[in-house]
């Protein structure tokens, strides 16, 4: 009995670290992927209340105020831009950032064609609305080195009405 025991300790101390090692894997991604969902919908809800006529500094305000459960002010920043739609291509005919974010749209500046972005379906004279956040994830496990690579810095989600 006592060898048999001796055995089983043995095979749980080889088996623990990696049982572990994937019960946190597995904690870290479902809590990465909870954060990319909780910024889809603040992008959709910021574009869809930017496209019914808000100005875009008042969008700003209220991507801040949604996403702080997130702590978005202090882990990230969005940018909304209203795009036109020519009969000769699309303009970015105006963008605003959130207060304190230093980073910057990846469709452009104002008054250029926006980059990396279709215009299937858009008719000339039409505007839309485009709503993008940067955000910078937070581990939460004590092996967060080991997923660092798994994850996009900044995780960055775009919506457009």
């Amino acid at each position: 009995m006592g060898e048999s025991s001796g055995q089983a300790v043995a095979e749980f101390a080889m088996v623990l670290p990696l049982m572990l090692f994937l019960f946190l894997g597995m904690v870290e991604l479902g809590n990465a992927l909870a954060v990319s969902q909780s910024l889809t919908r603040l992008s959709r809800e910021a574009a869809n209340i930017a496209s019914r006529g808000t100005r875009l500094d008042t969008v700003l305000t209220v991507v801040a105020a949604n996403g702080s459960d997130l702590k978005f002010i202090e882990r990230g920043g969005s940018v909304v831009s209203r795009i036109g739609v020519r009969a000769d291509g699309l303009e970015i005919l105006e963008q605003v950032s959130s207060p304190g974010f230093e980073g910057r749209s990846l469709l452009g500046a104002v008054g250029t064609d926006p980059v990396s972005f279709a215009s299937y379906g858009m008719e000339a004279g039409n505007t839309h609305y485009v709503v993008e956040i940067f955000y910078r994830y937070s581990p939460i496990t004590p092996f967060a080195r080991l997923f660092e690579s798994a994850l996009p810095d900044p995780i960055y989600e775009r919506a457009v009405f």
